[in-house]
């Protein structure tokens, strides 16, 4: 009865990210795969403590170049209990410009932390992510670029939440996540979940152009599983996205969303799992003119493979998002992949990588006087970023990194978001990092 019990939690667990995310993110264990050599993750705290220098080309306009010292640390830990499951992942950053076009001295954190309680017919969740960001977020567990966090496992970081999506000029945003999930047993097979999220996305600089929102969303779910390899579930979600308290977008309509969705999700061996899940979507908002009502698709699937020198993922997600503080509310398509070799002893590759295509909900029609056109116009982003790491051990606790990441970000909207990015550009980033071997803490 445990054993089914656990595999249900896990399911609900892996819903609820869809549900706060609206993205199909590979599910898995949180560790930290700084140390070529890392031991089992369960009960254990990872961490590790990093000193790099990072180069930009293009992100400040094009022919820019500019260099920032970074210092940094990674943590992540997972309990053992299957009664009160708890994982942490935590990174932080301080990062030191060379140029005066960067601004002063910025920080940036990210934390995810999941509290689980688990009964003979109950399983409880609690969860909480959160981002203080210079920039827009694009790979690794930090979602900046350059400072020896790609290869984090499982494959979900800051660009999933509600800080990422279309990437923006605009500085310093806090993203926050918070959701919570109740499942109830009918019988071993057969079970009712419900859960619900908030998000919120706030832009803290003074002269950011960024649109502040926040999203309230809540589903309920029937699940079963139809044998030990397959689940099954049918669920609703109800999600509202509010701007009201943005500064910059104080006149943007809110809009809702509502979807139901049909999921199935199986483990094809011990090493290949998955998921896939399809649904009609509805939009509607408080002003018809510019955001019109729709009816869509929303749908997510996931491919992962994980062995002892190997993991890797493939996804893809169709939503309704807040729009990232650059558009009044998108429906983006994500196809993305992540991927961790070992090499021998010593040697760890890394890479990591997504192409976005978002088109916002508001006529372009209406904002440029237009109202009567039948056919509906609507700013569209294409974004592509992406990234590769190599690390190689130098002793026993040291190990030495090279990273490269890029992006690119164009629209077909002549005008464009005045806080959008725009063009390429490039990170390469060299550094050292203290991993010592993990640290058994038992239980809580």
């Amino acid at each position: 009865m445990k054993i089914r019990v656990v595999t249900s939690a896990l399911f609900l667990i892996s819903t609820m990210s869809l549900v706060a995310y609206g993205q199909a993110v590979p599910a898995g264990v949180a560790t930290i795969s700084q140390d070529p050599n890392p031991v089992a993750p369960d009960g254990v705290l990872h961490y590790a403590l990093s000193a790099s220098e990072i180069v930009q080309f293009g992100y400040y306009g094009s022919g820019s170049v500019t260099s920032s010292a970074v210092l940094s640390g990674d943590v992540g830990y997972t309990s053992k209990s299957e009664v009160r499951p708890f994982s942490l992942l935590l990174a932080v950053g301080v990062l030191l410009p060379n140029q005066s076009v960067q601004g002063g001295v910025t920080t940036y954190e990210h934390v995810t932390a999941s509290q689980g309680y688990v009964t003979r017919n109950w399983i409880f969740n609690l969860s909480d992510t959160f981002s203080f960001l210079p920039e827009s977020p694009t790979t690794g567990l930090s979602g900046v670029a350059g400072v020896g966090d790609i290869g984090v496992t499982p494959v979900q970081g800051p660009a999933e939440g509600p800080a990422g999506g279309v990437l923006t000029v605009s500085g310093d945003r806090i993203g926050n996540t918070l959701g919570g999930s109740a499942e109830r047993l009918i019988t071993p097979a057969t079970s009712i979940s419900g859960s619900g999220s908030w998000s919120v996305l706030r832009f803290v600089d003074a002269q950011a152009q960024g649109l502040d929102y926040s999203r309230t969303s809540g589903m309920v779910a029937v699940n079963h599983r139809i044998d030990q390899r397959s689940t099954v579930s049918l669920s609703a979600v109800y999600s509202a996205f509010d701007y009201s308290g943005s500064q910059a977008g104080a006149s943007e309509p809110n809009f809702q969303s509502q979807e139901i969705n049909l999921s199935y999700q199986r483990l094809l061996s011990r090493t290949l799992n998955i998921s896939a899940s399809i649904g009609p979507l509805w939009v509607s908002s408080s002003n018809s003119a510019l955001i019109p009502s729709t009816l869509s698709a929303a749908g997510s699937g996931s491919l992962t493979y994980s062995q002892r020198y190997t993991h890797a993922s493939v996804f893809f997600s169709r939503g309704v998002n807040g729009g990232s503080g650059v558009l009044p509310g998108a429906l983006s398509d994500v196809v993305g992949f992540g991927a961790g070799r070992k090499y021998g002893r010593d040697w760890v590759v890394s890479l990591t990588g997504a192409y976005v295509y978002t088109s916002g909900l508001t006529d372009l029609n209406t904002l440029e006087g237009n109202p009567v056109s039948p056919t509906p116009v609507h700013e569209i982003f294409e974004t592509v970023y992406g990234g590769v790491q190599a690390r190689r051990r130098i002793s026993t606790n040291l190990s030495g990194f090279l990273s490269f990441t890029a992006q690119n970000q164009s629209t077909n909207y002549s005008l464009g978001a005045q806080n959008a990015f725009s063009g390429t550009s490039e990170t390469f980033g060299i550094g050292i990092s203290f991993s010592p071997r993990s640290t058994n803490l038992g239980q809580f």
